[in-house]
């Protein structure tokens, strides 16, 4: 590589687009794995919440005690019975478990594309990258996210059938992309 400086301003372009792409995975995968990690645990919490307060009521109703009691332990096993509700709802609304899957697979491909590229650096040993493979390596980001992104309109459609949207243009990717700009700068 052509002077390594820590910005890269001296590297060749072909470099420079590898380090873009290296980056770009780096924080997707970044986001993503934070997205995954909030899901699962809404996810949870969603489940345990309605298990837990069904649990409540169950006891409420069936504990055996005077009047003037009973009729506040179904008063409050009723407000528990709406919360419930309400918690449900949440939980269809916004599919957190299917979002918690869906981003798995996504941070699964995204984790496998930043070992591949490490591999690949750790390879070039100070070697130029191949423009081909570097656009392979876009290619395969752009794949997987247009993959999240797909799936996660399907999951929110599933919820909300005015989510579904007729899918616009795809921008040029991976090896039109880099040829296109290599005709532009050469």
């Amino acid at each position: 590589m052509a002077g390594n400086t820590a910005d890269g301003a001296d590297a060749s372009p072909v470099s420079r687009q590898l380090a873009f792409v290296e980056a770009e995975v780096h924080s997707q995968l970044r986001i993503r794995t934070r997205r995954r990690d909030a899901d699962r645990r809404r996810a949870f919490g969603l489940q345990i919440s309605t298990v837990g307060l069904s649990a409540v009521i169950t006891v409420l109703l069936g504990v055996q005690v005077g009047q003037p009691a009973r009729q506040w332990l179904s008063d409050v096993a009723l407000g528990l019975g709406a919360a419930i509700t309400v918690l449900a709802a949440w939980q269809a609304f916004f599919s957190h478990r299917a979002l918690w899957l869906q981003r798995s697979d996504t941070v699964h491909r995204l984790a496998v594309l930043e070992r591949r590229l490490a591999f690949h650096r750790a390879g070039l040993a100070g070697a130029e990258p191949e423009p081909e493979r570097v656009a392979e390596f876009l290619a395969a980001y752009e794949e997987i996210v247009q993959a999240d992104h797909d799936s996660w309109t399907r999951v929110r459609s599933a919820s909300d059938p005015q989510v579904a949207l007729p899918p616009g243009p795809v921008p040029p990717q991976g090896r039109e992309l880099l040829i296109g700009r290599q005709e532009t700068v050469g």
